[in-house]
């Protein structure tokens, strides 16, 4: 058969040309990257769960429920019979606790210990009978006198400084004019030693102080005069706040003692020390003469008990490598889903007015195009717009309700696009025929329109969903702590306060857990377990919009 038969025979076989060429290499191009994303997102989606899926299933049992139920915490590492043992702050502190308790019952029937509790009591007891009624009315006139005549013999000696300037800046060998600026100099410092020494009457004092500024400021021998009568008036109308300090930190102390003495245990022991160390100090303001004897026989009884109740067990400790991300879990929740229906409330709005009332022209070709600009705007932006605008001028400070906005805002030129677009996509027939019935437009729209472009509302809604959950810079600056410990919904003094409370979510825990705590072996099981949870609560959430707008798609079918 010659050539040219063969050809006739094979018309239709595909000839290289340079055209071919070309396609084949566009497609091969085309197919290996998309082959490439695919394999990027394979290789992503599956580093986060198995690595992650490791930490969600370590532990006892099939599930590590501590990880999703509790709150951040240290993690203590902890060596037992040569194996290391991870355990958080409140399971390392339960296993002290209760060595601790073996250790004190193992004592509780020695001799020694029984005398140490009996001579406790006595050492109380002593220390309570000196606290009459009029030991006290006594200890207020003593500690009265003492203070006013300390202050006078201060205040004296800076009026006699201003008496005789030139004197004062030999003495003190300075110029003149610096006489004035170094009693301000020493009046402040008096005030500022009174503030520390004093502490219960530290707002008073400087509230005086404040009174008092000019003359502080700029001194003389007549203002100092007056200021010296002032503040002894101050002293008599305010010391006996001291002393009804120091009765109710006697009471407190006699309760916690009573308390230990009649039920032994590590914790009142612990309680009673606090209580102690609290009287003693206050005691040593009130009167410097401290019964001595009796002071350190006490300490040293309580020193000794606070050995037997006292285990140390040596651990490493690496901050938020422990506990959970509950809190993060709740936060992350709540922002999305408040977020959300703030968005899709205002887009469909938007896009109603955009699709069905607003007139086509250069105003809302302008309003189009700044919807399309601001879907481009980075998160940061939105991020610091929201915290100048809710935080900052609105006053709502880092809460709920200033970061649903703020994510709101985001979102929004994605809902309005979305929205606008399914609602153009209903035939105008639908419009006609319900206004042909005599309905009005909004009541045409309401019955007509919208429920039919709702599953394409719902598209937006999931395409939102997966941006607001990512974005850690505006909850960053409006709504998340790096660490809270309390859910949104606890210790409210009134219901509203639930919307302006900060919470923890899991973008900014992992940004957190990443970048600002020093990393260990232990902090890549906590990254990597609260994206694997974090993609997981992503998904819930899509899956549960897409399984809505299925449902509407059937109900609606045209």
């Amino acid at each position: 058969m010659s050539s040219q038969q063969k050809e006739a025979e094979n018309s239709f076989k595909m000839v290289l040309t340079k055209e071919r060429v070309c396609e084949i290499i566009a497609f091969s191009v085309m197919r290996s990257m998309t082959y490439f994303v695919l394999f990027s997102a394979g290789f992503l989606f599956w580093d986060i769960i198995s690595k992650g899926s490791k930490k969600i299933f370590e532990g006892e049992g099939l599930i590590n429920w501590e990880f999703l139920t509790e709150h951040p915490q240290t993690l203590h590492v902890i060596e037992t019979n040569g194996t290391k043992q991870k355990l958080s702050s409140n399971k390392y502190y339960q296993l002290k606790e209760k060595k601790i308790s073996k250790q004190w019952n193992a004592q509780i029937g020695d001799e020694k210990f029984s005398q140490n509790l009996n001579e406790l009591g006595t050492r109380f007891d002593t220390l309570f009978n000196a606290a009459s009624s009029e030991s006290i009315d006594k200890l207020q006139k003593l500690l009265l006198g003492y203070e006013r005549n300390e202050s006078i013999q201060k205040f004296d000696f800076w009026i006699s400084l201003m008496e005789d300037t030139k004197l004062t800046a030999e003495d003190f060998e300075i110029n003149e004019p610096e006489v004035a600026p170094m009693v301000s100099t020493f009046i402040n410092g008096f005030f500022s030693s009174q503030s520390t020494r004093l502490k219960l009457l530290e707002k008073q004092l400087l509230q005086f102080k404040a009174n008092h500024f000019p003359g502080i400021s700029n001194p003389n021998a007549k203002i100092i005069t007056e200021i010296k009568l002032a503040y002894v008036n101050f002293l008599e109308l305010n010391i006996h706040l001291l002393v009804k300090d120091f009765l109710s930190k006697s009471k407190e102390l006699k309760l916690r003692a009573e308390n230990f003495l009649s039920k032994p245990e590590p914790k009142p022991l612990g309680d009673l020390v606090i209580s102690y160390s609290d009287y003693k100090e206050t005691k040593q303001i009130i009167s410097s003469e401290l019964e001595e004897d009796n002071a350190q026989a006490i300490e040293q009884l309580l020193s000794e008990l606070q050995v037997i109740a006292t285990v140390e067990i040596p651990s490493k400790d690496f901050s938020y490598s422990g506990g959970g991300i509950f809190p993060a879990i709740v936060g992350t929740f709540l922002l999305v889903i408040g977020a959300m229906l703030i968005a899709i409330i205002l887009g469909v709005f938007c896009a109603i007015f955009l699709a069905e009332y607003g007139k086509s022209g250069r105003f809302l070709s302008t309003i189009r195009l700044a919807i399309l600009n601001l879907a481009g705007v980075p998160s940061i932006i939105f991020g610091l717009f929201g915290f100048g605008l809710f935080v900052i001028f609105l006053d709502w400070n880092v809460s709920l309700i200033a970061g649903w906005f703020t994510l709101a805002i985001m979102v929004l030129p994605v809902v309005i696009t979305a929205s606008e677009e399914s609602l153009r996509s209903i035939p105008q027939g639908f419009r006609e025929s319900s206004l042909a019935l005599g309905a009005s437009k909004w009541t045409m729209i309401r019955t007509s329109v919208l429920p039919y472009a709702m599953p394409g509302i719902l598209t937006s809604s999931i395409l939102g969903v997966a941006r607001v959950a990512g974005e850690t810079a505006p909850i960053m600056f409006t709504a998340a702590y790096a660490k809270r410990t309390e859910l949104p919904w606890e210790n409210l003094e009134h219901w509203t306060d639930f919307f302006f409370q900060g919470v923890m979510a899991l973008p900014y825990h992992i940004y957190v857990v990443s970048a600002k705590i020093p990393q260990n072996e232990y902090t890549a099981d906590m990254q990597y377990g609260t994206a694997f949870v974090f993609l997981a609560l992503v998904f819930i959430v899509a899956s549960s919009s897409i399984i809505l707008r299925n449902k509407l798609r059937k109900k609606y079918r045209w």
